[in-house]
């Protein structure tokens, strides 16, 4: 017979597996759609994760003798935490202000990132009961435990001697090790937090506590003095200022710029997009007369990086004259050709864009050039650079990516880049939006190189990007037509995984929306534009890079409006509209930055869909009358 000790302990370790792989068949996915500003004053990034860390939050408070009790303990977990995990504290309690948690917390000497959460944004995606209470999600976002940090309290009153279950600390070694904790839900023992309405109602919306850390999150890289945007939003009587108009255009998601829609299956890297509850707050703050608020609920001003946010580049290029921008006039495509002087090809990992004058640089886009054709362009014009607009006027033998405003720099993961030949030019097409006034413009660019051989990353797996497109060059929209649809689509020769993707039409355009279907799977959208604006368009990086499998089809469906209605219509009446590259042109192109797991499965492919692309029918429709 099985002793009785032996077969309890057995027992109990079946039924925390069996909890386990139940808890795990329905993982609860939180994606944060906001960012907050810990104690200190730095912005956590929540709403982005292209790093792939694990995140432990514990929510606390200033008031409650249990929670300040788990502050050592806190610290000790910071201290010691494994590569790729990080912790928070959170305070989420509408009686307290950001001066009182701050003045708390450093006398209680915390040493991990405390985040302010002013408007229970986190409270309502976490739905925490007491504090302390912990949570822990997977670098998936998949929230894999919560509850107690361990067992040192029975009740409140009772704390044991001995604390023999770590609760908070399994499930970071847990998913640290790529597992799931053995025990995923625990019942918290502490203070009750103060309820929240299931509508998230907290009383008074005011500047200081809800609407001013929206503001600096969301819109002040543009909206501040010396950059871009028409007027600045950093303080609350500019807010005050432009109240109707900020509840206007971010209603109708004018605001912040941001194209791809809610459709689309993955996210990306720098994702702008306010959360339906931002949207609430900012709207019900107008509505309730724009109130002030308690100043020590305020933020501390933004910080903005200023130089070269990745560190100082590998190789700095910039343009080689000024160029001047007129007072007024329509917005122009300027393209500028950079000489690159490297000994030898490179890897790029990353580049830094940095505008010259940031009041009339709207977005760049970066082509490589390594037959001198861009150079004969330039040639043929008096000014610097020449005008071109919709590409770069040759078929360029690379790019690098692109700037646009609100952008942040990042680096390609896993030591992956894009190949640059020795003798290359870089080309760089800026599009200009003149101010009333003449404005002088001279940009420069940052390159960050993979630090290893060419030759030694190209046997590594997944460390070449690449660049695949589809197109239709069938283009024939009637005058007046308000729904002129083309589609086309590719099926993948190869596996490969997939980085990024950048759709392109021009002013004609109204809609983009570009689908996979694998083998064997259900179809899945890649990006969804439901009201594409030319003025806006980017280069999208995904957070999770995307694994397809060879045999994957991939579709691109667009729609073009060339009515009156069409605000951005260049033609008054419209007017014929065919396949070309000039302004009354048209285009359906979409661009797909790959890698594979073997370069030569990538080479493949770009070769393949080179081959594709030249089967597509160019059927001369005739020049646009």
């Amino acid at each position: 017979m099985i002793p009785i000790r032996m077969a309890t302990g057995f027992f109990i370790f079946c039924m925390a597996i069996l909890q386990s792989y139940a808890f795990g068949q329905n993982l609860q996915r939180i994606q944060f759609q906001f960012d907050l500003q810990d104690l200190d004053g730095q912005q956590q990034m929540l709403s982005q994760n292209d790093s792939q860390v694990s995140r432990a939050f514990v929510f606390l408070s200033t008031t409650c003798p249990i929670s300040n009790s788990y502050i050592t303990e806190l610290n000790r977990l910071a201290k010691a935490l494994p590569q790729g995990v990080q912790l928070y504290g959170v305070v989420s309690d509408p009686n307290t202000t950001r001066v009182s948690a701050a003045n708390h917390f450093a006398e209680y000497k915390s040493t991990f990132p405390i985040l302010f959460d002013s408007s229970m944004l986190m409270s309502l995606s976490l739905g925490p009961t007491h504090v302390p209470e912990a949570f822990v999600l997977n670098p998936a976002g998949e929230l894999v435990y919560r509850g107690a940090i361990d067992n040192a309290y029975q009740s409140i009153g009772r704390r044991r001697a001995n604390v023999e279950n770590h609760y908070l600390q399994d499930a970071i070694d847990a998913v640290a090790a790529g597992r799931m904790p053995k025990v995923p839900q625990t019942k918290p023992v502490g203070c009750v937090l103060p309820s929240t309405q299931t509508d998230g109602s907290i009383g008074q919306i005011t500047y200081t506590r809800d609407v001013a850390p929206i503001l600096q999150q969301r819109c002040e890289t543009c909206h501040r003095a010396g950059q871009v945007a028409p007027f600045a939003l950093s303080n609350y009587a500019q807010a005050k200022a432009q109240a109707n108009m900020i509840v206007e255009v971010t209603q109708s998601r004018i605001m912040p710029p941001w194209i791809p829609g809610a459709e689309t299956a993955h996210r990306f890297v720098g994702q702008r997009w306010l959360s339906d509850r931002e949207l609430e707050l900012l709207a019900k703050w107008v509505d309730e007369g724009c109130a002030l608020g308690d100043e020590a609920d305020l933020p501390p001003p933004a910080e903005f990086a200023e130089g070269w946010q990745l560190g100082v580049p590998d190789l700095v290029v910039k343009m080689q004259e000024p160029f001047s921008v007129p007072a007024s006039g329509p917005d122009l495509l300027q393209n500028f050709v950079l000489p690159i002087d490297i000994p030898k090809d490179k890897l790029v990992a990353a580049v830094e864009f940095h505008p010259g004058n940031k009041r009339v640089v709207h977005h760049a886009v970066l082509f490589l050039d390594d037959k001198g054709q861009a150079r004969k362009l330039d040639a043929a014009t008096a000014e610097p650079g020449y005008s071109n607009f919709g590409g770069p006027g040759f078929l360029p033998s690379g790019a690098l990516g692109g700037w646009s405003v609100g952008n942040t720099a990042r680096r390609l993961p896993n030591d992956m880049g894009r190949y640059l030949k020795k003798g290359s030019d870089l080309v760089v097409q800026v599009h200009y939006h003149p101010t009333g006034k003449v404005e002088v413009d001279q940009s420069e660019i940052g390159l960050y190189f993979v630090n290893k051989p060419v030759e030694v990353s190209l046997k590594e797996s997944a460390k070449l990007v690449g660049s695949i497109w589809m197109a239709n060059y069938e283009m024939d929209i009637p005058a007046g037509e308000a729904n002129y649809r083309r589609s086309t689509s590719y099926t993948l020769p190869k596996d490969v995984i997939m980085v990024g993707i950048v759709p392109h039409m021009h002013l004609l355009g109204k809609s983009m929306r570009v689908t996979a279907i694998q083998p064997k799977k259900e179809l899945e959208v890649l990006i969804d534009i439901p009201k594409w604006d030319y003025n806006w368009q980017d280069e999208y990086y995904y957070e999770q890079p995307i694994r397809l499998k060879a045999g994957t089809k991939v579709v691109v469906e667009a729609v073009f409006d060339n009515s009156e209605d069409n605000p951005s219509n260049p033609s008054s009446p419209p007017k014929r509209v065919t396949w070309g590259e000039g302004t009354t042109d048209e285009m359906l192109f979409c661009f797909f930055l790959l890698t594979a797991d073997k370069t030569e499965d990538l080479i493949h492919t770009i070769f393949d869909n080179l081959g594709h692309d030249l089967k597509q029918n160019r059927k001369d429709v005739g020049p646009t009358p």
